[in-house]
This record gives C-alpha cells, sequence and structure tokens, in this order.
C-alpha cells in the first residue's frame, strides 16, 4: 500500500493545477453570476476537456492503487466526452448544465474520497481535513443532479461555490501528499 501513497506523491503537481484553476475559475463564477447558460456552457466545456485530460494523466499515472486508477481515469474519459458533447451543441447542453455539473461533483467527490482513503491507509494523519470540502461538493452535486430546477438562475453562485469547493479540496490533498 506504500506504493500508491508514492503514486499520489509522484501526482503531486496535478492537485494543485487543478485546485487553482477550480479557485480562480469559482471566484470568476461568483463575481458574475448572471452570465448566460451558453456562456457558462461554453466554459464548462473547456474546463471539462482540460481536467479531463488531467484526469486521464493523472490515472494513467497511479500504478498499484486499481480503484483509485480506475476512478480517476474514469472521471477522466466522462469529462471528456461531456466536452465534446458541449462544444457540438452549448444551447442542449446549457439547458441540462445543471444535471450534468452535478454529475461531475458527484464523481469527482468519489474520486476525492478514494484519494483520501489512500491517504487514510498509508497513515497520513490529516487525511480527514480534505474530507469536509468533498463532503460539500457531494451534497452540491446530488443538489445540482436532482433539484436542478432549484440551481436553475442561481446556477452562477452555486458553481461557483463547487468550484472553490474543489480547489480547497484539491489544495489541501496537495498539501498532504507534500508532506
Amino acid at each position: 500500500m506504500k506504493k500508491s501513497f508514492s503514486s499520489l506523491k509522484e501526482s503531486k503537481w496535478y492537485p494543485l493545477i487543478i485546485g487553482i484553476l477550480s479557485i480562480v475559475l469559482g471566484i470568476i463564477c461568483l463575481l458574475n453570476p448572471s452570465i448566460s447558460m451558453e456562456s457558462i456552457a461554453l466554459v464548462a466545456g473547456i474546463v471539462f476537456l482540460l481536467f479531463g485530460i488531467l484526469q486521464v494523466i493523472n490515472g494513467l499515472r497511479v500504478r498499484d492503487n486499481k480503484a483509485l486508477r480506475i476512478c480517476t481515469i474514469a472521471l477522466g474519459a466522462i469529462l471528456i466526452v461531456l466536452a465534446i458533447l458541449d462544444f457540438a451543441n452549448l444551447k442542449l447542453i446549457g439547458k441540462y448544465l445543471p444535471t450534468l455539473a452535478g454529475l461531475f461533483m458527484i464523481v469527482s467527490a468519489v474520486t476525492s474520497l478514494v484519494s483520501l482513503y489512500a491517504l487514510m491507509k498509508n497513515g497520513c494523519k490529516n487525511w480527514w481535513y480534505g474530507a469536509l470540502p468533498v463532503l460539500v461538493l457531494l451534497v452540491l452535486g446530488c443538489i445540482f443532479l436532482f433539484k436542478p430546477g432549484f440551481v436553475g438562475e442561481t446556477f452562477g453562485v452555486f458553481s461557483g461555490i463547487a468550484l472553490l469547493v474543489n480547489g480547497v479540496s484539491n489544495l489541501i490533498s496537495f498539501a498532504q501528499t507534500k508532506k
């Protein structure tokens, strides 16, 4: 199991990059929550593509934790497919964006929980620091997925919060694997 922890350490730059990108995009969404759904769909497509590529690369680097490898690669593949669908039809994706964002948040939270479990199993004492942001991301994902109408006009604000939480979770993960 120690080898899987070293795989997490090898990919230490991934959480930092995703964390910073998520925080920047979260701040943009919070500062301008009234941007149109098509604009959000376009930005979401770019984010899905970048995050998807990084997830696949990160998943391929994980050698000794099969569950983490599968979850990470699956999340990357889902994001890349969502990006392609998004670019193909922005209006349609804009209509279903809260549901798609909810799916992304839930899968991302599950992947983060698998990473936290690996940290815990390898004796990292402060693994639980990342649990709260992941649980918040999971709750937000469920709200987006099961109550997309509730999200509706406040989508920009909810997206900003979700991106900030995801960014903080990734920065905590970066700090933990750096030790």
